[in-house]
């Protein structure tokens, strides 16, 4: 098991990330690529729960990790990919998909410089149809 969290100036909890044995087994096998996305008002605290996933060999989506964050600022993106590496010893993704997030993409930019940053397919087939069959629109 592997967590990091992080306090705020009166000692609550601000983040929180966590992965067990298996899932970092099967990032070090399966995370060349890495997706993640943040959801919303999924919890009672409205905070953000971004998790992590890959693909293995069969298909099959992977789950690498889980984080909470008090908010997406680009110092808690920052702050989430850190324990990510060090969680996966060290060894970054070689592309990393996510929403379009202009503040995520910076992030992945900061901590994983050599990661090749990408669209999620369904983002770019959502941009792609938003505007179809709408006259006058540009």
């Amino acid at each position: 098991m592997f967590w990091k969290y992080s306090l705020d100036g009166e000692k609550r909890l601000q983040n929180l990330f966590w992965c067990d044995g298996t899932s970092r087994y099967d990032c070090s096998v399966f995370g060349n690529v890495l997706g993640f996305d943040a959801m919303y008002g999924r919890n009672k605290y409205k905070c953000p729960l971004v998790i992590f996933l890959g693909v293995d060999h069969h298909m099959r989506t992977v789950v690498f990790n889980y984080v909470i964050l008090n908010n997406e600022s680009e110092d808690s993106y920052v702050w989430l990919l850190r324990p990510f590496l060090e969680a996966m010893k060290g060894k970054p993704p070689k592309s990393v998909m996510t929403d379009g997030d202009l503040v995520i993409k910076s992030t992945v930019g900061i901590v994983f410089p050599g990661a090749h940053y990408r669209l999620c397919s369904w983002h770019l087939l959502r941009n792609a149809t938003a505007k179809v069959g709408r006259f006058g629109l540009s």
